[in-house]
């Protein structure tokens, strides 16, 4: 490969006067943010295919109540069908599901 290619697929060079040049804990701690933010997405798409909903709605639902998609998918894993109707029923403001999300979570 050459020396020019690599200088330019490079980002160290993307930085404001002054500060440092990245160090190896910078890059793994980018590549390890980058990593969680690909396993949530993988979670999220596997939590909205199992109910059926669009992931735009499941991430609503998740920000709404503060939570992570790994743990509607412990849910869902633990409690099979029922769960996943009880999730349903949550996201579309049902009190009774909700507050038996909150039992199995403690989110609210």
């Amino acid at each position: 490969m050459k020396l020019k290619k690599l200088l330019k697929e490079s980002n160290a060079w993307d930085r404001n006067f002054g500060e440092p040049l990245p160090t190896i804990e910078d890059t793994a701690r980018a590549y390890r943010l980058k990593q969680e933010n690909l396993n949530e997405d993988k979670d999220l798409l596997k939590v909205a295919t199992t109910l059926g909903k669009r992931p735009s709605d499941v991430n609503s639902f998740l920000k709404k109540h503060k939570l992570d998609a790994d743990d509607l998918l412990d849910v869902i894993e633990t409690g099979g069908r029922r769960y996943s109707l009880a999730i349903i029923a949550a996201m579309k403001g049902n009190r009774r599901a909700l507050k038996q999300l909150d039992d199995l979570l403690g989110f609210l």
